[in-house]
Parts: structure tokens; sequence; C-alpha cells
């Protein structure tokens, strides 16, 4: 097998040699006789045939028809070797061509490339590698000869810089009369002697290129007939409601029809037929071609940003429907709001895309995936190449666009990979792909590594000479800044100026016009022939302005932009700027237009908010946002009564306008683009929560349950519960702008908690749920000194934030609250106050709340922090001025629940006892049945024997047995009563699980015993008994 296939790689090499010597003739012989065109033809139709023949040979098994067309591949082999000699140029020894090997034959002819020194070098340009290491690359695609291919140097991705000019190759001098040039004996020598050979000769050839073919077809056939019976063993046995349940968990979270029909919308007549109205668009279609100038079955069509590269594929798409009839054929819209790395969910969606299409067809290796729970990419491309054959079987081609690749998040070298693979590897041979991006860095270098791979160079043409140069690439490259798009912005130029109303109102010579100065200086770029059109709108009824404007241009899109804003009312950036950032975010969950408009608001004047709704955003805003209608209402969770309400959505209308808002400034010092309206990401995160959170404090103040929160309200609430989780917490503490937003929505009792008003909802928001949990004492049952200092409330201002901050478990807001100068300048007794102001906590309300409490129990904040073990917030209100003079029994609350999930062993327990005993808590409350010293003893914990013991200086304390049980217990302990002597001695403590821990409460029964002795503790001497009774029986 591997002789065959060295064979076929060595006739391929030869076939184009006589391609090229026969390209070279006809170049350089005027009126060439046409028997020469048909051997041209024939030839690169044959190097089509033996590449398929090379990729069956090195990619299947081998039959009994490969082991019968030896003979054919010989004869094939002289009879290339027959017509090459016929146009060998002068001076040639016939004796290099006398061989029938075609390892032996060579081409005379130097590559037909520009030879003059200045000429651009081509990008995909690399060192030639050993091409019997890269057969399976070899001859796999070229570079379209219609499109030419744009150097990296041909323009920057930079759009604050002019747009360099094409640049191609150039026609190369006269080639040298000694190894090429056709003498005129030469040209006169066909017609009269070689004509009748070289009939002969391609008679030949077309016979041993048909045998070729029935071979190759008769073992496709035999493949296809393995496949088949291999079906079995890869599918799934699964019902119709079990492929369904694989399918949706398959589905990633995006909608590509919704998506697609957006981008259809915009497609414009007679601006993108120019591809599909090519030959090399059919051969795409039918497979791709290996012919110099063909389509390969990988497309790669990129451009510059703006030029429309996304309609484009749309259009395309459409078109790829048609031809299959909606059957074998997927989309992919990589899109940079998603911020991710598109490999998996562009994966996930074709496979489940292409199995809903032959009955949700479903191979085994993803019903193990789902089982498993996890997306892998390779496993999910393994089902894509499955999916695929089975398309195959059914004798159908399958067909993929993917575009925008450049809008992936970085790195992409893993989507570039599964392209690549999907593009150019022989198993998916039955697959046309087509992606379109930028010609960006990344994606450039890894198009080069293809090339590389088999040391080809791609197809560079030049519209404006007559020479081309030919050379095999496995893609077809084609640039979207080429004649024919220049042409397309003609026409699409020509239809928006003539379909817009404002401008009928212009003569048909100022029209005409108008519709010049902008196609010729559109470079390209549809986005920016739509944000001119835009601009001019603004000043139609001024033509004195619209010519102003037409002599002064703007050269890129970052111009553009830059100008749309200044045109904007300085009463109006306000609400742009807001708007604009939280289109751009990606975390923002704005989902409807009408929510953003109140969103927007957030800076604007009072008195000016109610002139804003979605048509001024609109006017405001212009061509840097779209907006489209909502095919379903946005979720929402509160019930309301505008079910028929359209809804609307706004986003950017290009990836090049959140570009500009983020782009850097060329140099230190130096303005940014977008002036005051750049942004970056702290700025976006910074301004989302002070929206929403300024929204809370909006609310109603006499809001009543029966009223449902407005779509703004009930997204301020959703995003800023969000806002309390993870790292935003920490934003909010470090930006104090942001953190007097958020403070006044912590105070209990607001409108935005009251409104979850039953256990379906809190669930729902589970941040602000735990405020729920937050109660006033009623009315008399405070303390007389604990009057509020705000009138109608039972707890101070102060109290509410600090408790809710322990509810939430935010320490660090807690710290910067009590440092901040607002608390630290309060009076001393005002500070007191607030540590010794109750309230109430319901525990069941979150599941996350400690159960050392029930309903209903006074709370202060220091019993809070200690009956949870809040050892962060206890200091920081201990650092703050809290004291225990108030809490004689803090202590006992301290020991109430010792051991928890989070203290299994007591430590932190011990933490919190010493921290309130060298803080001033009583180690000794009165009138109590025990003391905390028996109760730390009764534990056997050293510890807190100790640090009790530091504090009171009496190992002899005992309860008063007529006192309170400290907890409200009726149960009466033994322990109760005795010396703490004793009840070392006798006590098992809680954590004795076995007999295994017996030594060790024997050491710490040695050791308590011990501090005991050591401060004094004695058993107290117990009453003789009572002399017994002497009875008299006589008396």
């Amino acid at each position: 097998m591997a002789e065959t296939v060295l064979l076929v790689y060595d006739i391929i090499k030869l076939s184009v040699e006589v391609a090229n010597s026969v390209t070279e003739y006809l170049q350089n012989v005027k009126d060439a006789p046409r028997i020469v065109r048909n051997i041209n033809q024939e030839v690169y139709t044959l190097t089509g045939v033996l590449e398929n023949l090379r990729a069956s040979l090195e990619y299947e098994e081998v039959s009994a028809s490969k082991a019968s067309i030896m003979n054919t591949l010989n004869n094939c082999a002289d009879t290339l070797c027959e017509l090459k000699k016929l146009v060998a140029p002068e001076g040639v020894d016939d004796l290099e061509f006398s061989s029938p090997s075609p390892r032996k034959a060579r081409n005379t002819y130097c590559s037909f490339v520009p030879r003059n020194e200045n000429r651009p070098i081509s990008p995909f340009h690399m060192p030639h590698t050993d091409v019997n290491s890269n057969m399976a690359s070899l001859m796999q695609g070229q570079i379209s000869r219609e499109y030419p291919v744009i150097h990296r140097d041909q323009h920057t991705l930079n759009m604050n810089q002019q747009l360099i000019p094409l640049r191609t190759a150039t026609p190369s001098p006269a080639p040298s009369r000694k190894r090429s040039a056709m003498s005129l004996t030469a040209r006169l020598k066909w017609p009269l002697f070689q004509q009748p050979k070289a009939r002969e000769l391609l008679n030949q050839l077309e016979r041993q290129r048909s045998l070729l073919s029935l071979a190759i077809e008769a073992d496709n056939t035999m493949n296809l007939s393995s496949i088949n019976h291999s079906v079995r063993e890869i599918e799934a046995t699964l019902d119709d409601g079990e492929k369904r349940r694989i399918l949706g968990w398959l589905k990633p979270n995006i909608d590509m029809y919704e998506f697609h029909n957006e981008q259809h919308d915009k497609q414009e007549d007679e601006t993108c037929e120019w591809i599909t109205n090519s030959q090399g668009w059919k051969q795409w279609l039918d497979g791709g071609s290996s012919e110099p100038g063909g389509y390969r079955r990988f497309i790669w069509i990129y451009g510059i940003p703006g030029a429309g590269k996304t309609v484009l594929a749309s259009f395309l798409i459409d078109n790829i429907a048609a031809h299959c009839l909606a059957t074998g054929y997927s989309y992919y819209y990589c899109h940079n709001e998603r911020n991710q790395e598109e490999t998996t969910s562009l994966l996930r969606w074709v496979v489940g895309d292409l199995s809903r299409q032959i009955d949700r067809f479903i191979p085994k290796e993803l019903e193990q995936m789902n089982e498993s729970g996890n997306y892998d990419w390779r496993r999910l491309l393994d089902c894509l190449l499955v999916i695929t054959r089975q398309f195959q079987r059914l004798g159908r081609r399958v067909y993929l666009v993917v575009d925008a690749v450049d809008e992936s998040r970085k790195p992409r070298g893993r989507l570039l990979d599964v392209l690549i693979k999907i593009g150019t590897d022989p198993s998916f041979e039955h697959v046309s792909l087509l992606m379109t991006s930028r010609d960006e860095q990344d994606i450039r270098d890894a198009m080069i590594d293809i090339e590389s791979a088999g040391g080809l160079l791609p197809t560079i043409e030049d519209r404006n000479s007559a020479y081309t140069i030919d050379s095999s690439t496995p893609y077809t490259a084609i640039t979207m800044s080429n004649g024919d798009v220049m042409q397309a912005i003609e026409k699409y130029v020509k239809k928006q100026v003539i379909r817009n109303v404002r401008f009928k109102t212009w003569p048909a010579e100022f029209r005409e016009r108008v519709e010049k100065e902008l196609a010729r200086n559109a470079r390209g770029m549809f986005r920016w022939v739509a944000c001119q059109i835009d601009l001019l709108e603004r000043i139609y009824l001024e033509r004195d302005k619209v010519l102003e404007a037409l002599s002064n241009l703007p050269e890129t899109l970052f111009d553009t932009y830059a100008r749309i804003i200044e045109s904007i009312p300085p009463e109006e950036r306000a609400f742009a700027r807001t708007a604009l950032a939280l289109i751009c975010s990606n975390t923002s969950n704005i989902k409807s237009a009408d929510v953003l408009v109140q969103a927007s608001l957030h800076n604007v004047r009072h008195g000016a908010m109610h002139k804003y709704d979605i048509d001024m955003l609109k006017r405001i805003l212009g061509c840097l946002v779209k907006i489209t209608d909502l095919k379903k209402k946005p979720i929402t969770i509160f019930r309301r009564d505008d079910e028929g309400f359209p809804f609307q959505k706004a986003s950017l209308a290009h990836y090049t306008v959140r570009e500009f808002l983020f782009a850097k400034s060329k140099s230190d010092g130096d303005p940014r683009p977008a002036g005051e309206f750049a942004l970056s990401d702290t700025d976006i995160r910074k301004l989302e929560m002070q929206v929403v959170f300024n929204g809370l404090q909006q609310w109603d103040g006499k809001f009543q349950p029966p009223r449902c929160p407005t779509r703004y309200e009930e997204h301020c609430l959703e995003m800023s519960d969000s806002a309390l989780r993870g790292d935003r917490r920490n934003l909010i503490v470090r930006y104090q702008s942001v953190w007097d937003s958020v403070v006044p929505c912590l105070i209990p009792g607001r409108v935005h908690v009251k409104s979850l008003r039953n256990e379906k909802l809190r669930r729902r928001f589970a941040k602000w749920r735990k405020l729920c949990a937050f109660e006033d004492m009623s009315a008399g049952t405070q303390a007389s000194n604990m009057s509020s200092i705000h009138t109608g409330r039972r707890t101070r201002r102060e109290t509410g934030v600090l408790a809710s901050l322990i509810l939430l478990r935010w320490p660090e807001f807690a710290q910067k609250y009590v440092q901040n100068p607002d608390f630290e300048n309060l009076a001393p007794g005002v500070k007191q106050a607030i540590w010794r102001d109750e309230f109430l906590i319901d525990p069941l309300i979150d599941d996350s709340f400690p159960r050392t409490f029930v309903k209903g129990e006074p709370m202060t904040l220091l019993r809070l922090c200690v009956l949870w073990k809040r050892l962060d917030f206890l200091e920081l209100f201990i650092n703050a001025g809290a004291n225990f003079v108030h809490e004689p029994d803090i202590v006992f609350l301290a020991l109430k629940n010792p051991y928890s999930e989070d203290d299994n062993d007591g430590s932190i327990t011990g933490q919190l006892l010493k921290m309130l005993l060298e803080r001033g808590a009583d180690p000794n409350p009165a009138g109590y049945i025990y003391t905390p010293l028996q109760d730390a003893v009764h534990h056997l914990e050293e510890s807190w024997v100790q640090n009790l013991l530091i504090e009171c200086r009496d190992a002899n304390l005992m309860g008063d047995p007529g006192g309170e049980h400290p907890y409200g217990s009726n149960t009466d302990r033994q322990w109760h009563k005795q010396h703490p002597l004793e009840i070392c001695r006798t006590t098992k403590p809680q954590w004795q699980e076995s007999d295994a821990m017996e030594e060790q409460i024997k050491k710490s029964r040695k050791q308590i015993e011990l501090l005991l002795t050591q401060y004094g503790a004695r058993l107290p001497l117990r009453p003789p008994p009572p002399p017994s009774a002497i009875i008299n029986l006589c008396d």
C-alpha cells in the first residue's frame, strides 16, 4: 500500500508540473491550439481524481480494486511524461523526459513568480519541508483566483489609522529566454507536427482518468456499505423521549436561529451575490475542487471591521439552506457579548442541530457524555464526525458556517484547531466548512501553520495583471477587500439614500452627489456607510452642513463614532453614557429596552426624566445601538397585567462600538478616543451597582403588598441580590460611591424587602430573604431607656444596618461602616444605645441561620454575635466601643451551644469565651442554678476552665440551688449541685464518642483537676451522719 501511495503522490507532482508547463505555454504562445487548452483542463481534472485516490489509499483499508490500479497509474505516468515533452522549452535535452518513471521527471520551468525584489511577500510563505511527511495536506486547497489575498501589511486593525490601499502581486518581468521563452520555430512547430500526437495522448489520459474514477467509485460503494453496517454499533438505543431529553441537555443557552434572523433582516439585495454567482461557490457546495483557482471545501472569508462579514455569512447560510433543502447544514455565530471561548458551545449547538435533522440520531458517545453530565469538546468532536458520516451514508454532504471567529474570547487556539481539523482532515472530507473573521494575528498564524505543514504557497492574483500565480493550500481564503465588494457598497449606498424618507426632499442631483462621495470614501466598510447616513440624517435640512460633512468625512469607524458622541447635546450625555455602559456590560442582564431607559436615568435631572423613552434612546445614540423586537416576553418573577406589551431589546449595533468605547489612548497623556464616554470593566461594574441600589431607594415609600414592583424595580432587586454575592462585595466596599448607594438599602423594613411577601419570592432572592428575618420589637417591649432617635421606628438605623450585615455575613462592610466618620462621630450615649437596642430575628427564614434560639427571643447585636459565634463582628463592635455592662449573662450565651458543625471540637467557643472575659464580661453571673465554671468543667474543656479561672480566681464556685436555669429549662442535672472537683471526676463529656477516647478523657480530667487545685479548689466537708436513735423495746 505504501508503494502505491508514493506512486500516486509522484504522479500528482508530475501532473502539477505538466499543468504548469502547459499554462506557461499558453501564456507565451498567442492563439495556441485548442487541443492544448483541452489538455490543460484534463490534467487539472486528473489531479483531483488522483487526490481522491491518495486520500482513499492513506485513510482506508486496502481493497482489491486499489491493488488492481497499479497498471493504470504507470500508464498515466507515461502519458504525462509524453505530454510534458510536447511543451518543453527550447534547449532542453529530450533525454531528460525519456524516462517513463515519474521519479526521474523534473520540471525545467522556474516558478512563475514576480522576479522583482520589491514584490510583496506572501504571508503564507514558509520553508519547504519534507513532502513525503506531509502527503495528507498536499493539494487539499488553494486560495481563490478570483479574490486576492490581503497581506499582513495591507491594512491595520487600529481603526484610528487610515486604511492602507490594497497591495497585490505585481507582474513579473518577461521570463528568461534561456529557460522559458518559445522561439518562432517552436511556435510554428505545434500546429504542423504535434497536434495528432497531442490528441492521441489526450485520449489516453481521458481513458486512464475514467478507469481511476471507476475504481474510486467502486471502493466508495464498499465503504458506504461498511458504514451502513456499523451504524447499529455507534447509535444509542433510545426512545424518542430520551433523545429529546439528551438534546435538551446538550443545547447551549443560546438561540442561533433567532440571531440568524436578526442578521437576515440586514441583508440588502445585490450586495452579497458576488460570491454565490462565482464558479468557486458551486465547487464548494459540491465538495470543493483541487483545480488551480478552484474553491476548496474549507473557505476562510476575512476582512476589516465593518466590512459586512456577518451579513454576508447570513446570506450564504440562506443560500446553503436552499441548496440542501435545510437538511445537512448548521451554523454558529460567535459573539463578544458571550465573553467565552466558543469551542464547546459551538460543538454543542452544531451536534444538536444536525442530530435533529436526521430523526434525532444520538451517538453512543453522546449518551455516555450525558450520563457523566460533563461537556467534553473532544468527545463532542467525535460525535460530530459520527453524525456527519450518517449524512454521508444517506448520500448528503454537510455544510457548516462559523461566523466571527475573532469574537471568541482569547486564547482561541482550541477553537481554531477544531475548525482546521474539520476543514482539512480527510476524516471530515464529506463536510464543507466556511468561516469568517477579521485578519487577526493568531488566526493568520493558525492558517499559516496549515500551509507550512506542506511547504506550499497560496494563490496570489493581481486583478489588474494578466499573470496569476497558482499554488495549492488546503483552504480557500477570500478577502472582503475586493472589487466585487466595492461594487456591492455602491449599490448599498444608492439603496440607502433612495429609501431614506428624509433624503427624498433633496434634488436628484444632490442625492447623486451624496451617493458618490459616500461610496468613494467607504473603503470597503458597509458599517461606515450606515454611520455616515445616520449623521447626515441629523442635519439633512441644512444642505450647507451636509456639504461640509461630505467634504470632511471621517476616515475610520473610530472617527465616525467620535463625531456621533460629539453631536449629543450636553444635557443628554449623562443618559447616553449610562445607556452605552449598561449595553456594553456582560453582566447587567437588562432584559428589555424599557428597563434600560429607566436604568439610564441614574444621573439625569429629576425634572427631565419624563422626556426619555425608547425612541429618545434611539435618536440620541443613533447608529451606535440597534433596537430589535423581542419575540418572547422577558422572563419575570412578579405577575403583572402587561402581558400584551410589545417588548424590545437594545444592543450595540456593531462590535466595533465596544472596541471604540474601551480603546486606550495612543500614548501616555493623550485622551482616549471615546473621551468622557470611555469605559473600562471596573467603570461598568461600579455603574451597574450604583444604578441598581439607587433604583431600590427610589421605590415608592407607600408600597402596599398588592402592588407589584415594576420591571425596572424587579431588575434592581434581582441584580442587587446578585451583587451581594461573590467578588462584587469587595468592589462595593472598595469604592465609596458604590458603598454610599448600598448602605440605605440595608436598613431593615425597606420597601424592596417587604415586597418579598411569600416563601416563593424569598427563595428567588437568596440574599434579600435573609433581611426578612429581622423584625422590630413590638411597642412597649423595648426597655424604657431604649427610645429610638427615629420617630416611628422601633430600632435605630445603625442597629438595623449592622444587624443586616450580620445576617448577610459581611464583616468587611461592617468594618467600614463602624469606621466611617458618620458612625465614629456619634455621641457615646447614642453608641451605647445602639449596642443595647433590641430586635427580633426569625431563624427559620433561612436554612443557613444557626438554630441557637427561638423566634420571639429579644436580641441585641452583641447577643446575636455570641449566639451565632460571629467572632469577626464581635471584635469589630468591641473595638467600636461596645461593652457587656448590660449583658450580664453573655458568658452563659457563649456556652449555650458549645459544639456545632462549624465548631465540632469547641475551639471557636473557647476563643469566644476568652474574648468575652478579656473584654469585661462577668465570669460568674449571680442568681443561676449553676456557674459557667461548673459548665466548663462538665465539658472537660481545659481552655474554657482556665479562661474562667483567670478572671474569677475562685475554683470553688457553685450555683444558687434556688436560682434559675440560664436558658430557662426545667431540667435539673446532678452536676448542677456538684463541686467542680466532683464534676471533673465523674462527668462524661459530649465529645466522648467511643471507648478509644478514654485515654484523652483521663488526661483531660487530670489536667483540669490540677488547674482547679492550683486555684484553691477544695471539696466541701460533708456533715457527719446523724447518730442512730436507740429504741427501748420496753418503752
